[in-house]
C-alpha cells in the first residue's frame, strides 16, 4: 500500500528538523526517538480516526518500567490538529509542527541529563499515583537514597485499583523492596530493566550501562 501523501510529507519535514537533532524514525512510523539511554525522547505525529492530518505529541518515556510501548511519562500534546486539504499547504503545516517538536526535543535533554533529575521533579508531583511514586522510588534508589526509594515503593503498592496492569506494578514493587540497600544490586537491576525494556521496543543497544548518560 503506498503512503499517504499527508504521511509523507509529514516524513519529509522530520527527516529535515528532526533527523539533525539525533532524531530516529522509528520504523515506517509516524514516531521519532531521541535516544538518551534510559529514556527516550518520542515525537509523534499522532493521526486522527476522522481525518487526514495529524496532532503533535511531544514527551519522554523512561524505560525503567519495563514495557513494549512507548508512553508519555512528562510531556504530551503540543499542537492541536492540523488538517490535510492539499500537498503544498500541508507541506508547510508538516514543517512547522516538525519545528515545533525540534525545541522541545531539546527542552527534554536539557531537563532530565540524569535520574536525579526525574527524582526531583516526581518529588514535587502535587497529586502521585503508582507511577509517579515508582519513578520516585526508582531514582531515589539510583541515588542511594534506599529509605526514600523503599517509602515510595510502599506507597506505591498500597494502590487499590482494581486493574492488571496496577498488579504488575505492585508485583514489580515488591520485587525491587529488598534490593534498596547497600550492595543490593538496585541499580544493577534497573539497568538490566532498562536493557530489556530498549530491546522489546527495538532500540539498539546501548555502548555501555544505559545508566550512563550520552555523550
Amino acid at each position: 500500500m503506498p503512503t499517504p501523501e499527508h504521511t509523507r510529507l509529514l516524513t519529509l519535514a522530520a527527516r529535515s528538523i528532526l533527523r539533525p537533532l539525533g532524531c530516529v524514525q522509528k520504523g515506517r512510523s509516524r514516531t521519532w526517538l531521541d535516544d538518551q539511554g534510559w529514556w527516550v525522547g518520542v515525537v509523534e505525529f499522532q493521526p486522527s480516526a476522522w481525518d487526514r492530518g495529524s496532532y503533535l505529541n511531544v514527551g519522554a518515556c523512561w524505560l525503567w518500567e519495563e514495557k513494549d510501548y512507548l508512553s508519555f511519562d512528562v510531556g504530551g500534546r503540543v499542537a492541536g490538529f492540523e488538517r490535510f486539504t492539499e500537498s503544498a499547504e500541508f507541506a508547510s503545516a508538516a514543517q512547522a509542527l516538525a519545528e515545533q517538536a525540534a525545541p522541545e526535543v531539546l527542552a527534554l535533554r536539557d531537563r532530565f541529563p540524569t535520574p536525579g533529575h526525574v527524582r526531583a521533579l516526581m518529588s514535587r508531583h502535587p497529586k502521585p499515583g503508582i507511577r509517579e511514586h515508582i519513578h520516585a522510588g526508582i531514582t531515589a534508589g539510583l541515588a542511594g537514597a534506599y529509605d526514600e526509594g523503599r517509602r515510595h515503593l510502599a506507597l506505591a503498592a498500597t494502590e487499590t485499583h482494581p486493574a492488571p496492569w496496577v498488579d504488575v506494578l505492585k508485583q514489580r514493587c515488591a520485587e525491587l523492596m529488598p534490593l534498596l540497600q547497600p550492595d543490593g544490586g538496585f541499580e544493577a537491576e534497573i539497568a538490566a530493566t532498562v536493557t530489556r525494556t530498549r530491546r522489546a521496543l527495538g532500540l539498539p543497544e546501548w555502548r555501555s550501562s544505559p545508566l550512563i548518560p550520552p555523550g
